[in-house]
């Protein structure tokens, strides 16, 4: 699959060239390691007949292919194989599951001619682009899962799902081979309390972004900054059309890494909104790091976690976390990642440029207002989308932790306060 897709490339021959060597090594390394697996298999399969005949002391013409010995040896091993023990990547997919993922995400020369059938496709619908859409942003941990699954539920949106996975450029044409009816819901591994299943809308949109720009804008260390051409934001459009399901449904999505190409995404269009949600910058940390420790011991014990991750551009936290380079320089952050400190950079480097972006379109919402007046920053929302919301869902919730910063660099969170009560200054009031 990955020497098709370097057929399929519309790069630079000489690069081109490069990926098909690349991919022809690759395959031919799969082909060898296969064919020593089946060689391994074959032997053990024969060792206990081997054994056999050699404790019978019997030649191969001696060998009584009915006896029942010979049955029983051939059977042992014939069951060997299976008694080696293999680590489960994980206990959400199956092997098979993980090989079609792989097979699919990997590979983006064959998105990219997915995406193009899937258009074909669904041009029958006659659903029209629409410039009017919803996007929901802010560093991770700002509340931004809970508050789309909100809208959601209240209005009439079309997003993203887990069902979706992993054809994300061709839903239409995964929605015709399969579209699971069953809804089992389960904690997702934040351990959040926020539960998810296979209609469950998720942060799914950035792999189109990947697909398109060729992870151009991931680096080894940093997310950085970039612009995208006008045909990549048209795609972006043909894409939400694909993914709503009528002609006067909305599109929905959550994307934290949205801020890198904010503000050349604002220049082609106007009429959309995004909201970036913001909240205390020691809980805002304080939640960080939990996550990062606890998906970096996920990670240790399934290397499928971090791939899956990295297919969906998710560099938040974990062994693979990333930090947003906004300018010319990367950001220096001399703080170990199992600090406090470290996390409180994190967030002061990314709500330092928000708050300096010379744009007043996005809505800035705090995360302890929506907690306690949900229900009116929903109002806000539904009167700028020119909606209907439906309340039925809406219940507020108050946070009381407190955190404890006093081995926290004082300078550090001096300049956290600082950009917290520009952020306030500059929020929408509720």
């Amino acid at each position: 699959m990955a020497l098709s897709d370097a057929v399929l490339s519309n790069e630079d021959e000489l690069l081109k060239q490069k990926k098909l060597i690349k991919a022809l090594k690759t395959m031919m390394l799969s082909l060898g390691i296969a064919l020593g697996l089946l060689f391994l298999t074959i032997v053990l399969t024969c060792l206990p007949v081997y054994l056999y005949k050699l404790i019978a002391n019997l030649t191969l013409q001696d060998l009584d292919l009915s006896s029942i010995w010979f049955i029983l040896s051939l059977s042992l091993g014939s069951i060997l194989p299976f008694l080696i023990k293999r680590k489960k990547p994980t206990e959400d997919y199956t092997e098979a599951s993980i090989l079609f993922h792989k097979l699919i995400l990997n590979n983006y020369n064959l998105s990219k001619m997915l995406f193009s059938f899937d258009r074909r496709f669904k041009k029958e619908k006659n659903i029209q682009d629409k410039n009017t859409f919803l996007i929901v942003s802010g560093l991770a941990r700002a509340g931004t899962t809970s508050l789309t699954d909100q809208l959601f539920k209240a209005g009439a949106f079309s997003s993203l799902d887990y069902s979706n996975m992993p054809l994300l450029l061709a839903p239409n044409l995964w929605r015709k081979m399969y579209n699971p009816k069953k809804v089992t819901l389960k904690e997702r591994k934040h351990g959040d309390k926020m539960l998810f299943g296979f209609n469950t809308i998720e942060a799914l949109e950035e792999y189109f972004f990947k697909v398109f720009l060729n992870d151009s804008f991931i680096s080894e260390n940093h997310l950085e900054k970039h612009d995208i051409t006008e045909e990549v934001y048209n795609n972006y459009i043909k894409y939400q059309s694909l993914i709503r399901q009528d002609a006067t449904s909305t599109y929905l999505s959550k994307n934290n890494n949205i801020i890198l190409r904010y503000e050349s995404l604002r220049s082609y269009n106007k009429a959309f909104k995004i909201i970036f949600l913001f909240r205390k910058p020691e809980e805002h940390a304080y939640s960080l790091l939990n996550q990062h420790l606890r998906f970096s011991e996920f990670q240790n014990e399934s290397e499928f976690i971090q791939t899956y991750l990295n297919w969906l551009g998710h560099h938040e936290f974990g062994k693979n976390q990333k930090v947003f380079k906004f300018g010319e320089k990367a950001p220096e952050i001399p703080y170990d990642k199992s600090t406090l400190d470290y996390w409180l950079a994190i967030w002061l480097n990314y709500y330092s440029y928000l708050i300096h972006i010379l744009d007043e379109n996005y809505l800035l919402i705090e995360y302890e207002d929506y907690l306690n007046k949900p229900k009116e920053v929903l109002e806000y929302i539904e009167e700028e989308m020119k909606m209907t919301f439906d309340y039925s869902n809406v219940t507020p919730f108050t946070n009381t932790k407190q955190i404890d910063t006093s081995a926290c660099d004082p300078n550090l969170l001096e300049a956290t306060h600082a950009i917290y009560l520009k952020l306030k200054e500059r929020k929408l009031k509720f």
